[in-house]
């Protein structure tokens, strides 16, 4: 046989994968495809779900699948995104007949089906029929559709023989382990055993050399012929690879083939009996559950695997077959503790099954349904083992109606209230033709329109109110529609929220972290007000992702903003800056002041999280809270939070500093020059625009704007810098960059005011800049001056606006809003 074959014996199990379970939060029930329904909760069961295909309806059927090769074993909801395809969608699948799975016994049918499979005539296991009545198939059973398209359930049987120069015998069964009296069984090399397993009595014939496949692959009712390897007494006769062995018993048997010798010809058919001969497909399980109607078990209902409180999965129909019904009931869970099979068999009878057979159980119980608008089934159901396990064969509910036009489409609109001037977004979440397959949304053949004047759409769906009052907002694609209600009330002003002066209004929270809160006045960094809200974490020594969380219940907006804006006086620790909302609808989101690792400023900075276009009025904020998910960045420290700020419209500007209004003269270059650290605000807000730089100041921020950390200094730099001082390093890095250098007497003059010449010799020696014609004549300056040629120099690449004459102005002193504009100038010339 091919390697796919493989083993087991009373041992059977599934492989497991990790898979996210789409599961149902409460009952439901909806048509999957016409034919195939859905329901959870069957019959009041919770952690029931069940999956009903009208056989008769044209377009559908149940089909049993495997993976190629059959011992590959793939998850039930993998498998059936791989065999679905245009014309054969599978919208629904349970896990289906257990399977072997310890070599220990036979090494060659690991991962093949346990039981018989057949595939349109075609065999594809004969797997074995088990001997004790503990065990699940120890009688044949199965499911199959008919050659009528309905569904079967019942036992069956073989129609098989052996001729011998002709004269047919007949062959009692296949693979079965307990041989009675005088019965002739043929045993395979995928049998629960490597060898026939039987006793002394009778005779065994060895079988090679077959002129064509007899199991895997062999076509019900044909002739095959084999060799006989050997003749022998019964009793545990090897079974060879690829080849088998039959064994008699019975005195006329046994002299039936007593003259048979090695190297002769004999001839195999193989049948089913009917009506499983010439059945679509057969998957053989047990034990039979329901029958007619009732409860009765083909294995002893005393028994422990009885017995035994596990998940289950059925296949059963109804009296005519024209229903058929995939059942699976979840189990160990608080939601749902399984059931032992009497009890399985007895709900089975009580949400209508008229026959109904077992399937593999346990942690292989798995049942995947196509959601309205997906492609593929996903996990329904609650995976005992939190995973989902691997298995040999899923029955599949499948459609082969190929796909249409849209006639149904799913939308929605982010809020179906919106403040004049504000925004709503209409967005498609899938089109669907009559039978539920998806349709592809081409997005540019959407067609938008809004019914009463309240507004206008744009064609990428997005709703702009103009007017207050009621109307409607539709979507159209091809012959699908979906409208909705829309109220645009009297806008809302953007402003501030809250200034968090309120201590009650807040809680701690923590996740692998310490955290507390600090109301501390004026001794803390404000934005505006008297205090601000201080979040210390702790986040030392924690493994996995820590987070510190301000909690409130106190912030609650009627109106939905566009986004929300926030002063946050960071500590460069770069952490991850973010908060969570609750919409109208219950609906909780997380929202991103900055990305991972984006907490990285020191001082005030404005930063906003846009509000997810599905949250829907009214808005209420829950959490601010800083996160670390890096085991590598795990340190201490405070942030400050002030002024939140609800921006309706998504246009609200702050002004970046107390004392920087929004028509300052150099507001883009002071914003430049703080949004990328090279220079920062105060504490309480302000920036001081007309405060001087003095030199020490100017060395500290040259060296932020080169990205460069101040030099390691183990003696003074200067005579008046000790190499203890505040900002050695950053001195001492100009020093070595010939960017700043002392006087005549070895002095740096560290407080001293940086004058504007100064400033020119700097800008020119950080950028390595060189006159660039034309070079201007500066007026206010002796061309013999030292400073005259850096200053023309910065004034030919534009980093200086001269004064009336060409004035330079040489011998004032630089303020910290010139120092930004030379700065930002100088940095956007080399961009």
């Amino acid at each position: 046989m091919k390697s796919m074959k493989a083993t087991a014996a009373a041992t059977f199990a599934s492989i497991i994968l990790l898979s996210s379970a789409a599961v149902p939060a409460q009952a439901r029930t909806f048509t999957v495809t016409p034919g195939v329904e859905y329901d959870s909760e069957t019959g009041q069961k919770p952690g029931a779900n069940r999956l009903t295909i009208d056989m008769q309806k044209p377009g559908v059927s149940v089909e049993a699948l495997t993976n190629d090769p059959i011992d590959s074993l793939l998850q039930t909801s993998v498998l059936s995104k791989k065999l679905s395809i245009e014309g054969h969608q599978i919208v629904g699948s349970i896990n289906g007949s257990i399977f072997h799975i310890n070599p220990k016994y036979n090494p060659l049918n690991k991962g093949m089906p346990a039981y018989l499979l057949m595939q349109d005539g075609e065999v594809n296991t004969y797997g074995a029929i088990e001997k004790d009545r503990d065990q699940f198939m120890n009688r044949p059973s199965a499911f199959a559709v008919t050659k009528e398209g309905k569904g079967h359930i019942g036992l069956f049987g073989y129609d098989a023989e052996v001729s011998v120069n002709g004269i047919p015998t007949t062959i009692d069964s296949i693979n079965k382990q307990q041989r009675e009296e005088n019965e002739i069984i043929l045993y395979t090399d995928t049998f629960s055993y490597r060898d026939t397993h039987q006793n002394k009595y009778g005779m065994e014939i060895v079988l090679n050399g077959f002129s064509k496949p007899f199991e895997e692959g062999y076509k019900l009712g044909d002739q095959v012929q084999a060799t006989v390897a050997s003749v022998g007494p019964g009793g545990y006769t090897a079974i060879p690879e690829g080849g088998a062995v039959l064994s008699i018993h019975g005195p006329e048997n046994v002299q039936r083939f007593s003259g048979l010798k090695k190297g002769e010809q004999v001839s195999l058919k193989i049948n089913l009996t009917k009506p499983w001969n010439d059945a679509k497909f057969v998957l053989a399980s047990g034990p039979l559950l329901v029958q007619n109607g009732k409860v009765k078990l083909e294995m002893d209902p005393k028994s422990a695997r009885a017995n035994e409180i596990a998940p289950r999965t059925a296949v059963a129909t109804n009296a005519d077959g024209s229903e058929v019904y995939l059942i699976t009931v979840d189990g160990r869970s608080s939601v749902s503790r399984g059931m032992k099979l009497p009890e399985f068999a007895q709900y089975l009878v009580s949400i209508g099954a008229y026959n109904a057979l077992n399937l593999d159980g346990g942690g292989s119980t798995t049942m995947a349904v196509r959601e309205r608008g997906a492609q593929y089934p996903v996990v329904f159901n609650r995976l005992s083992d939190g995973a989902e396990r691997r298995v040999s064969t899923i029955l599949s509910a499948v459609s082969y109606e190929a796909t249409g036009t849209p006639v149904f489409l799913d939308a929605k609109i982010s809020s179906s209230s919106v403040a004049k001037g504000g925004r709503a977004k209409v967005s498609v979440n899938w089109a669907t033709d009559r039978n539920y397959h998806p349709v592809k949304v081409d997005a540019a053949k959407l067609q938008y329109s809004v019914e009463g004047n309240i507004g206008t759409i744009s064609a990428n769906g997005d709703f702009t109110a103009s007017n207050t009052g009621k109307g409607t907002v539709t979507v159209r694609y091809g012959n699908a529609s979906k409208s909705f209600p829309v109220e645009v009330l009297k806008a809302e002003p953007n402003g501030m929220v809250t200034g968090f002066e309120r201590a009650a209004d807040w809680k701690a929270e923590s996740v692998r972290a310490k955290t507390a809160l600090r109301f501390d006045g004026p001794k803390s960094p404000v934005k505006e007000g008297k205090t601000s809200l201080g979040l210390q974490y702790d986040f030392t020594g924690q493994k996995g992702t820590s987070a510190s969380y301000a909690v409130t219940n106190s912030i609650n907006l009627a109106s939905k903003p566009e986004r929300l804006g926030l002063w946050v006086f960071g500590d460069e620790a770069k952490h991850w800056l973010r908060g969570t909302i609750k919409d109208g609808a219950g609906k909780e989101y997380t929202i991103d002041f900055t990305e991972q690792g984006g907490l990285d400023w020191d001082g005030w900075r404005y930063v906003t999280a846009n509000l997810p276009a599905g949250a829907v009025s009214p808005i209420s904020v829950q959490k601010f809270y800083v996160a670390e998910p890096l085991d590598n960045n795990k340190n201490k420290g405070t942030i400050y939070l002030d002024r939140l700020i609800a921006d309706y419209d998504g246009r609200h500007v702050e002004q970046p500093f107390n004392d920087i209004p929004l028509d300052f003269w150099h507001i883009n270059e002071i914003r430049m020059a703080v949004e990328n650290g090279w220079i920062n605000g105060y504490p309480d807000g302000t920036y001081r625009p007309a405060d001087h730089i003095t030199r020490a100041h100017a060395a500290l921020l040259i060296s932020r704007t080169l990205g460069r950390k101040g030099s390691v200094v183990n003696e003074d730099p200067f005579k008046d810098v000790s190499k203890d001082y505040g900002y050695a390093g950053e001195i001492a890095l100009m020093k070595e960059l010939g960017i700043m250098t002392g006087d005549e007497n070895g002095n740096f003059k560290p407080q001293a005011k940086l004058s504007r010449a100064q400033m020119a010799k700097v800008l020119q020696q950080t950028y390595k800049l060189q006159p660039k014609n034309p070079v201007p004549e500066i007026s206010d300056i002796d061309k013999n001056n030292w400073s005259y040629g850096p200053i023309s120099t910065i004034a030919s690449h534009g980093l200086t606006v001269l004064g009336e004459n060409n004035t330079y102005r040489p011998n004032s002193f630089v303020s910290r809003t010139q120092f930004a504009a030379f700065i930002a100038r100088a940095e956007s010339m080399e961009k």
